[in-house]
């Protein structure tokens, strides 16, 4: 489709048109022109909102669905419904489906899946067969069929020794990564809360912030070791933060990633027992939550993700400590970020957090906004504000904290694959 972006404001740091405000021309799928005023030929479609935003397309590195074997969690085509709703042109797929991504056929069969859909679906194979953390599976064949990562998901690697085996063979793998989600279970047994003064009349199990912090320095040492790559995915303790913090320093193949629920809610949430925020990682404490924000801007924590996490409302709509973890964000992520803060500084960090950083550090195609590159674009208005309703969500399940709230921050349309999908009525 041709089209242009009129008047937009863009941002893009990796681009010479970063913070100006341009029209954009998209033809054949290409970037065609960037230029302040551009006349529009005909049969051309105008795109034009007051006050909107045009940056590269966002990625989501770790995103959890349903198919195969959980569709009545999420679908692969109503998950990319809510990826573009959310601004999204690219998602990693997380591993822990029915039967889990341990071999070729099932990265094949996500990637057939995924091929006529709006986005690019991209498989992260799990490292052990069935997600059990005991024998390893065929990663080098994973990774020939496209699958651009490796984890176990939310319950990590425990075994120090399978960890070590793990890294040293992805060494031969230099573009590929574990993405570790660090937690000692030990520490946390069958736990449901973070352990803090403001959860200690909840009646429930915790989880110390220690759980993750004597993990994350394990993991870490067993990098520094094998000389390898690793993502800590979802990190949510201050202790964690300055650990990383110190760490990045001499390890370069150290990353790490922040759930977007942890950015934007804490353990005081927690007093009305909403299932909708029993989360893994748990909502930790205050001074957690200011310190993974001090370490977005100092890039100590590289990536933002959504943890987008369906869950059906036989496992969810419970009591609070028999509901599964998890809630849905695809389409909130971004909202719920700029709620908090709208400033140009902080929508420059996100399009860092969620297009620049992901791309480069899982080696996908990268996305810029200067002419004669791919149009691959998310198009976005930070100020508008709206209400996320039940009835309008595109993920099949419906286990959103923010269901019924009103955001600032709304996706105005994405353009992926040649195609332009609108989000929201701007007439």
């Amino acid at each position: 489709m041709e089209c242009i972006f009129k008047n937009v404001r863009i941002v893009d740091p990796q681009s010479t048109h970063h913070f100006k405000q341009r029209d954009v021309w998209i033809k054949n799928g290409k970037i065609f022109k960037v230029a302040s005023n551009i006349i529009a030929p005909k049969n051309c479609k105008i795109l034009q909102s007051k006050n909107s935003y045009l940056s590269p397309a966002w990625v989501d590195i770790a995103c959890y669905g349903g198919e195969p074997g959980y569709e009545e969690r999420e679908t692969l085509d109503k998950l990319c419904n809510a990826a573009l709703y959310g601004g999204y042109s690219r998602i990693c797929y997380m591993p822990n489906t029915n039967p889990a991504i341990h071999s070729k056929s099932e990265v094949h069969f996500i990637i057939n899946k995924a091929t006529p859909l709006g986005i690019y679906i991209h498989p992260i194979g799990s490292v052990s067969k069935n997600n059990e953390s005991l024998e390893m599976s065929e990663i080098l064949q994973m990774h020939e069929s496209g699958a651009v990562a490796f984890s176990e998901g939310n319950h990590g690697i425990q075994k120090s020794g399978f960890l070590k085996r793990v890294l040293e063979y992805l060494k031969l793998i230099p573009t590929s990564l574990l993405i570790q989600h660090s937690s000692d279970e030990d520490l946390a047994p069958n736990a449901q809360v973070h352990e803090s003064i403001e959860t200690s009349n909840l009646g429930l199990r915790i989880s110390p912030a220690l759980s993750e912090f004597t993990a994350v320095q394990r993991d870490i040492s067993i990098l520094e070791y094998t000389e390898s790559r690793m993502l800590i995915n979802k990190i949510s303790s201050a202790e964690s933060v300055n650990l990383i913090r110190k760490s990045k320093k001499k390890l370069n193949g150290l990353y790490a990633s922040v759930s977007i629920f942890n950015l934007c809610f804490t353990d005081s949430d927690m007093s009305e027992f909403s299932s909708h925020l029993k989360l893994l990682p748990p909502l930790r404490g205050f001074q957690d939550q200011k310190s993974l924000w001090l370490g977005l801007k100092d890039n100590t924590i590289d990536i933002i993700i959504s943890d987008h996490t369906p869950i059906n409302p036989e496992l969810k709509d419970l009591e609070f400590q028999n509901a599964a973890f998890g809630a849905i964000s695809l389409e909130t992520c971004f909202s719920g970020f700029v709620s908090l803060d709208s400033s140009d500084g902080n929508i420059e960090m996100w399009v860092h957090k969620t297009s620049i950083n992901p791309r480069q550090i899982l080696s996908l195609p990268s996305a810029t906004i200067e002419e004669g590159a791919d149009a691959e674009l998310t198009w976005f208005d930070p100020s508008m504000k709206w209400i996320y309703k039940s009835e309008n969500v595109k993920s099949l399940s419906k286990n959103s904290p923010w269901i019924n709230k009103e955001l600032n921050g709304k996706i105005l349309a994405v353009y992926n694959k040649s195609q332009l999908f609108l989000t929201t009525n701007i007439n």
